[in-house]
């Protein structure tokens, strides 16, 4: 097969404009293939995370009904409950969707046809696999923002005099000016844990390695793919948003009250919510590819990954 195009190098040192352009060649050349896998492979996760989400903003709204009848408690565990439900259908589509995106970049350096003759059955086993080890990486993610909500607190409780309140304020903007200088190279970990033979810890080390040493340049691809990708979310977002503030507008009334709990209303908002889950995993899509690009420029800077491959292939000939 004839492709119009020259394979895409993954392996080059790149500037920010070269890093942009490429990623979106990317995206461009595979976008079939990337949507129409994660249609087949995120759907039937966004129609169970559909669900938990419009449950727990029907809680949420509730609650503010129900605080004279005296049932806030029972309205409290179920709002938890279904939260919960939904954050680890958010932890577990993310985690597909990632190995998912990151499996194909894989076959596509690979494979001479890139991905224009791939099928599920070419990378399932990899995935699945990538799949667990980004589901146990992003319990650590979750367990350190459980660590710094339980430090601030307790800083919270240690300082609560009033005299104490400004020591209190400096204490917390340093605490997330550390999470955030933190977190900023852990968006290397899941290209590095994905594209290369290495242990969870040594995934780890690297990112702060290479995230530290350019750390604006991340900085700015994270910032620059986080905005892209929030932009798609929320054009996706918006209809489900609009249906579910006019639905508790309405429901102050008797007769639009009605309206809320009709069939159709739950239909349609159950309808919008798996649209506005399927665009927000699909927006992730282009973040994935551009940290990964940004970590394949990382490497060649620091490793000569293409350098060190010529010269194998100059041996050969």
């Amino acid at each position: 097969m004839e492709y119009p195009n020259p394979k895409i190098k993954y392996y080059k040192i790149r500037t920010l404009n070269e890093k942009l352009s490429v990623s979106f060649d990317f995206l461009r050349e595979n976008w079939k293939a990337l949507l129409k896998f994660s249609f087949y492979l995120i759907l039937p996760i966004c129609l169970f995370q559909s669900f938990a989400l419009n449950s727990s903003m029907k809680y949420f709204y509730s609650m503010g009904y129900n605080t004279g009848a005296g049932n806030v408690g029972v309205d409290m565990y179920t709002l938890i409950l279904n939260y919960v439900l939904y954050m680890l259908f958010i932890l577990l589509g993310t985690s597909v969707l990632n190995a998912m995106a990151y499996s194909l970049m894989i076959e596509y350096e690979r494979r001479d046809s890139r991905l224009m003759t791939i099928t599920l059955q070419d990378f399932k086993s990899p995935m699945i696999k990538n799949t667990i080890k980004l589901l146990l990486a992003y319990f650590l993610y979750v367990g350190i923002i459980i660590l710094v909500s339980f430090l601030l607190f307790l800083l919270l409780y240690a300082f609560s005099s009033l005299a104490m309140r400004a020591l209190f304020v400096i204490l917390v903007i340093a605490i997330i000016a550390g999470f955030v200088f933190i977190m900023i190279p852990v968006n290397l970990f899941m290209p590095i844990y994905l594209f290369e033979n290495i242990s969870f810890s040594g995934a780890l080390r690297k990112s702060f390695k290479y995230g530290i040493s350019n750390w604006g340049g991340t900085f700015v691809i994270v910032l620059v793919f986080g905005l892209l990708a929030n932009i798609i979310s929320g054009v996706t977002m918006m209809p489900w948003y609009i249906v579910l503030i006019f639905g508790q507008l309405f429901s102050l009334s008797e007769q639009g009250a009605e309206v809320t709990v009709s069939i159709w209303y739950q239909f349609i908002s159950y309808l919008l919510g798996i649209i506005q889950s399927y665009g927000m995993y699909a927006s992730y899509i282009l973040s994935a590819v551009g940290i990964a690009f940004h970590y394949f420029h990382l490497r060649e800077k620091n490793e000569g990954i293409a350098v060190d491959a010529n010269i194998q292939n100059f041996d050969r000939l």
